[in-house]
């Protein structure tokens, strides 16, 4: 009764597990087949190897499509507490132990000739590139400084892996030769020309409104330090950063000079007169002044000054000091603790104690209490006609 229905109409008995095994044709092909009959296609190898590579470059930030949004960044809330207080810590060696913001800033004006050696030599500095903020301000250029700047600046932060990249680098352009009223002669002058006591004040006071400009535009919260760099700047130590460091530690103060210099292969001589100390002639000299008088070092045949200059101690003698404390300062090189310049010490175009620009900010700097250090036997080398 319970087979009553033609054997042609009966629904076939699935297949037991024995019957997949005794026939191989019938089962689904497994996943190790289907990828080893994907791997034997060459187009298949290609696609892999070419997605293997750009995944490749993706973690390594190699080739990676970035948006250049050059204003304004993403952050949107910025916070740093100055109360919690930080000091440089030191190895056992005594070599400075990196763990602290430094802005590195640079005005520039017609300096494509020097340009890439700038930036390359920071590239050679022992100190972590993700403490080192770099700043550059080009003004009244007639060639090509600002582009190169930017093409320089995309190389080092979009063309590199992360680990090699800069914290931040930020390049500006801004003139001032016409809100001066700078002759169109004036504008032009280049190498010993723009060294002439003639043209000094005027230049230096131009000089000083873009230093301060530029320190405006590009001081962020994290910054600790601002290392004030000519970027005609030849040739100084990989771990100058670290001395500097060092010494402001070591001497408690709050801005370092290094000596700086010129030198061929056989000769060496000064550069930046501007490091220097009063001593009771200078200041006597100075009693005599009007308020509105202007002070130029170097120039001792037209204006003498009777200062103790950094400067008369190239090449060193057994006499010469490890340091020294200073009461005006150079911008060759200058690493000045930020808070400094938080506090109001900038670069005054007009004069403090008859100086302006980078003496002008040394006199501004000590009225707020701050300490300035030279050092006579450590150098960075400049160009000879920069």
């Amino acid at each position: 009764m319970f087979n009553s229905f033609p054997a042609s109409k009966r629904r076939s008995p699935l297949p037991t597990r024995n019957f997949y095994i005794s026939h191989r044709e019938t089962r689904a092909p497994s996943l190790r087949v289907i990828l080893l009959q994907l791997l034997a296609k060459p187009k298949t190898v290609l696609l892999a190897v070419v997605g293997l590579l750009a995944l490749l470059g993706w973690i390594l930030g190699i080739g990676r499509s970035v948006d250049r949004t050059r204003t304004t960044g993403g952050v949107k809330v910025v916070a740093r507490d100055w109360e919690e207080r930080r000091t440089i810590k030191i190895e056992r060696d005594g070599k400075v132990k990196p763990d602290e913001m430094i802005l590195i800033l640079c005005p520039m004006k017609n300096s494509i000739e020097h340009i890439w050696h700038f930036f390359h030599l920071i590239d050679s500095l022992t100190y972590p590139r993700h403490l080192i903020q770099i700043g550059v301000l080009v003004s009244d250029s007639t060639d090509r400084t600002y582009a190169r700047a930017l093409e320089l600046a995309d190389e080092r932060q979009y063309s590199r892996p992360k680990s090699q990249r800069y914290d931040r680098i930020s390049i500006f352009r801004k003139d001032f030769a016409d809100e001066m009223g700078f002759s169109a002669e004036e504008r032009n002058l280049g190498g010993k020309e723009r060294h002439k006591f003639g043209v000094q004040v005027k230049r230096r006071k131009m000089l000083a409104v873009s230093r301060t400009w530029l320190l405006g535009a590009a001081m962020r919260p994290e910054v600790d330090w601002a290392l004030w760099m000519d970027v005609d700047v030849v040739d100084y130590e990989k771990d100058m950063l670290q001395t500097l460091l060092g010494w402001s530690r070591k001497e408690a103060v709050d801005v370092v000079v290094p000596n700086c210099a010129w030198k061929t292969y056989n000769e060496m001589g000064s550069y930046d007169r501007n490091n220097w100390a009063e001593t009771p002639e200078s200041l006597e000299m100075k009693s005599h002044l009007a308020p509105d008088d202007i002070l130029i070092e170097g120039y001792e045949a037209d204006l003498p000054t009777h200062r103790l200059n950094m400067a008369d101690m190239v090449p060193p003698t057994a006499s010469t000091p490890n340091s020294m404390a200073l009461d005006g300062v150079g911008g060759c090189t200058a690493l000045v603790r930020a808070s400094l310049h938080r506090k109001g010490a900038v670069f005054p175009a007009w004069p403090v104690d008859h100086q302006v620009e980078t003496e002008g900010f040394a006199q501004l700097a000590k009225a707020l209490g701050g300490r300035l250090l030279g050092l006579p036997k450590y150098y960075v080398y400049h160009g000879l006609y920069g």
